[in-house]
């Protein structure tokens, strides 16, 4: 989807900045029209895309793919991901900038954290209750942070009903349990057309889901995943009926809590809240999803 008002969209200087360069060098924008530009913008004071539209320099086309080399995003269709996950299929959508807007928000939560603490790289996401949209966001986030140029690993540690794979179009190869049962080497897969994003599956061999997620091998592979990759993001089973994610929480510690608009009930929300907490969990952010919001609305961060 490719809108003039999503064209008009900028953010700040550094943006801005790359948004000249790509105009400069895919549409032949010339030093002239720039100052065409900067005079337009003094009688006007309209802002530098919305001039550069009303003065035809480009299209709303050529701003969105311009935006779309800023963002560090992919908007392609050899992106190998679910049509689900609009951080690739729809990278414009006000959706997608609400996911942006969670990874900014969530790295500097992190970067507030002592940075004599391991794990400080590694959150898991959790919810009160299935059909909250946890996995999903999980996969959101862990693409927007790739987006970054930096390298990211997202890992299923839905033992119980693993979805990472099905996201992503990719088989359930050798995974996590695999990893923690050591019967055969874990294979952290390169998912095609996402640069920088990895993704450990479930694995096959998922039985006793709780006992894999709690025993020491899991945060000595966590570790060892902290420090190979920046950024680490862990989708784990719904906490009211499984206490996987307990054992996840009490292994990294940092937790972005997802509840699903007029689904979640506040007690169930308070008890995950609880259980997280005396597990050692340390809650870095929630976010307050709403599926059936018109595309206008953002998830929320809180």
């Amino acid at each position: 989807m490719t809108t003039e008002s999503n064209a008009q969209k900028t953010d700040n200087k550094d943006e801005l900045s790359r948004i000249a360069a790509y105009l400069i060098r895919t549409c032949g924008l010339t030093e002239a029209d720039f100052l065409k530009v900067i005079d337009a913008q003094r009688r006007s004071g309209a802002g530098f895309v919305d001039t550069v539209l009303a003065l035809k320099l480009a299209t709303p086309a050529d701003i969105d793919a311009a935006r779309s080399v800023s963002y560090a995003i992919k908007a392609l269709p050899e992106a190998r991901a679910s049509a689900e996950l609009t951080s690739v299929s729809d990278p414009f959508s006000p959706h997608a900038e609400g996911i942006r807007s969670l990874r900014t928000a969530l790295l500097l939560q992190l970067e507030r954290l002592p940075r004599d603490e391991g794990f400080i790289n590694v959150v898991a996401v959790c919810s009160a209750q299935k059909g909250e949209g946890r996995s999903r966001l999980a996969a959101e986030l862990a693409i927007s942070l790739a987006q970054l140029d930096a390298p990211t690993l997202l890992i299923d540690a839905d033992l119980r009903t693993p979805r990472q794979h099905r996201l992503f179009d990719v088989p359930e190869a050798s995974g996590l349990a695999e990893a923690l049962t050591q019967s055969g080497p874990a294979q952290v897969l390169n998912v095609d057309g996402l640069p920088n994003l990895s993704l450990l599956t479930a694995g096959q061999d998922r039985r006793k889901p709780l006992e894999r997620v709690s025993q020491a091998e899991f945060r000595q592979l966590m570790q060892g995943y902290a420090r190979r990759f920046r950024h680490v993001i862990i989708d784990t089973p719904a906490i009211a009926p499984y206490p996987d994610a307990l054992a996840v929480t009490a292994a990294v510690r940092n937790v972005l809590l997802v509840m699903r608009r007029h689904h979640c009930r506040l007690a169930a929300a308070q008890a995950a809240l609880a259980r997280l907490q005396a597990a050692n969990g340390r809650i870095v952010g929630s976010v307050l999803q709403d599926f059936q919001a018109p595309r206008s609305r953002r998830p929320r961060w809180r």
